[in-house]
């Protein structure tokens, strides 16, 4: 009988080595996993959610005419399936459904829900969003894999789970995360092309600025990075297979549902800030069918960025129109300081790489995209939050892999780098699942946030399940409610115990009038205590909050006053 042939020494040890190289890793995404699954079970519903929920169950139904038009294809396809998995109620009688407003629609949805199934309803559409921050999370792990080496990039990897903006809006029915991890793709295939140019990476380029476009409407002029690149690297016919790609990705996105763009929409494009010199260029490509809610969201999107778009709020005050200092800001007070520190090392790395003459490719697409997302965010109108640099997030994060590179090498260097994430974990934990009112300790936490920013920088309608722990804990039997959000505070209060209030604005409230409140508790959503996102004349109808102490907090965004 003969003897059975053993394989070599290596080939026993490859399973062992192969499990040990993705054990970091894999123990990092199954934690921030179950971090976002508790968080997309636990948090409130927030403001754009409803919206972009209806959006995403109509186009599911092949009924895509909701306004506005701002949800981006990709959330559609991602989270539409779901509602119409659970039979969702869908009420066409009602007022939301006359105006086609998918804000009031996706409330209504959610109203004629108990509280159980409509919990449960949210929670089920929110997973599949988990995609993007775990594939951000991937990302940054593979490509600091292949720049610096194994330990730098587990380290960077968490540093990207744990950063407190992407983990807080990691779970939500919104495009953010998926625009981080869309702009993230693009910029790593991109890259890769950019080292070696050979035919079978071009088509990995293509996909991902697909999908980067189809994840935001502002992600769009990556089409312009993506021609350069293929023009610069060749073959140069090829510059043709970009907007090839790109139409017929937003085509199969809307199902092929498209036609020629009327005369009325394309002239609204000089409105909404197109430069008159590319309008050829619209003019032609409106000559091809294109989708009609593409189209409209193109321009909703447009017209806020042109026009002074939404009112933000900062330093006390409400500001409008082109703020360039606003996210510099949010960067100093939201971003965690480890990772600041960090990134600034990387900053230090790359001068020291410019002055020596030794940059790399990889130093051009890391840096550049942060600046490209950063700089561009500054000098838009659209300074609600933070959330609108998340794409620039991973790319600040792998920047700093470039200090860990080069200085964290000896001992000293690297128990430095632990106690750094030891910082991020503690100040970002801290906070969880609250990360959406993350503030850093530079201005003593999120506690004292409100001091510098509001919006979905703090306040985004998510608390309601805290203000239920609260008034149970301290067994009030009536509170009123001034509150921001769509969310419905029946689904967590006691029936008979809970009283919304009404927001100031007419015909039932004159302009300049101020709330004299009658004794008993009130909750105050600090957005609304604010006032700026009142109708002019009414921003300080709740001024009479402002100079009281509050008795309590739910969360970090609603204040609770006691009135004697």
């Amino acid at each position: 009988m003969g003897r059975v042939a053993r394989a070599p020494a290596q080939y026993h040890l490859l399973p062992l080595a192969v499990s040990s190289r993705f054990a970091g890793i894999g123990l990092v995404l199954a934690a921030t996993a179950a971090a976002l699954v508790y968080q997309a079970w636990h948090l409130g519903m927030t403001a754009d959610e409803p919206s972009h929920f209806a959006a995403a169950y109509q186009y599911w139904l092949g009924n895509d005419v909701l306004r506005p038009s701002d949800t981006p294809p990709l959330m559609r396809i991602v989270s539409g399936w779901v509602p119409c998995l659970l039979a969702a109620p869908l009420r066409r009688d009602t007022d939301g459904w006359r105006r086609r407003d998918a804000y009031q629609i996706g409330a209504e949805t959610f109203s004629a829900l108990d509280a159980a199934h409509a919990r449960r309803l949210l929670f089920l559409t929110r997973l599949p969003f988990l995609l993007f921050p775990l594939g951000v999370v991937i990302l940054v792990w593979h490509w600091g894999r292949t720049l610096f080496g194994p330990w730098v990039s587990l380290v960077l990897a968490v540093s990207a789970a744990l950063e407190p903006t992407t983990l807080g809006h990691g779970a939500l029915i919104k495009s953010d995360v998926a625009a981080a991890f869309g702009a993230l793709l693009f910029a790593w295939c991109a890259w890769r092309y950019w080292q070696a140019p050979a035919w079978h990476r071009l088509p990995a380029v293509l996909l991902a600025l697909v999908v980067a476009v189809l994840a935001k409407f502002t992600l769009l002029p990556l089409v312009v990075f993506a021609l350069i690149l293929v023009l610069v690297k060749g073959p140069r016919w090829a510059t043709l297979l970009v907007p090839l790609a790109v139409y017929f990705g937003i085509l199969a996105a809307y199902q092929f549902h498209a036609a020629p763009v009327e005369k009325e929409e394309l002239d609204a494009f000089l409105y909404a800030g197109v430069p008159a010199r590319l309008l050829p260029v619209a003019t032609a490509a409106a000559r091809l069918p294109w989708p009609k809610q593409f189209v409209r969201g193109l321009l909703f999107i447009g017209d806020n960025l042109h026009h002074e778009g939404f009112p933000g709020y900062m330093l006390g005050r409400k500001i409008t129109g082109t703020v360039p200092l606003y996210f510099p800001l949010a960067w100093a007070v939201k971003f965690p300081i480890a990772l600041q520190i960090l990134t600034l090392a990387g900053l230090a790395a790359l001068a020291v790489r410019l002055w020596r003459r030794q940059l790399r490719s990889a130093d051009l697409f890391l840096w550049g995209s942060a600046a490209w997302f950063f700089v561009t965010a500054m000098f838009s109108n659209f300074h609600i939050g933070f959330r609108h640099v998340m794409p620039a997030l991973p790319f600040f994060i792998l920047g700093g892999g470039l200090a860990l590179e080069r200085w964290a090498t000896g001992r000293a260097a690297r128990w430095l780098a632990l106690l750094l994430l030891l910082w991020l974990a503690l100040s970002s934990l801290r906070v969880y699942p609250q990360g959406i009112s993350y503030f850093n300790e530079w201005i003593g936490g999120p506690e004292n946030g409100w001091k510098y920013l509001a919006d979905s920088n703090l306040d985004w309608g998510q608390n309601l399940p805290e203000l239920a722990d609260y008034v149970r804990q301290h067994r009030i039997a009536r509170i009123n409610l001034y509150i921001f959000g769509l969310d419905d505070p029946g689904h967590y209060l006691a029936p008979r115990t809970w009283f919304p209030q009404r927001w100031p604005g007419p015909p039932h409230i004159q302009p300049g009038s101020r709330l004299d409140p009658a004794p008993g508790i009130y909750a105050v959503s600090f957005n609304t205590l604010a006032g700026f996102l009142a109708p002019d004349g009414y921003q300080d109808y709740l001024a009479c909050f402002r100079a009281r102490r509050p008795k309590g907090h739910a969360g970090y965004s609603i204040f609770i006053y006691e009135v004697e």
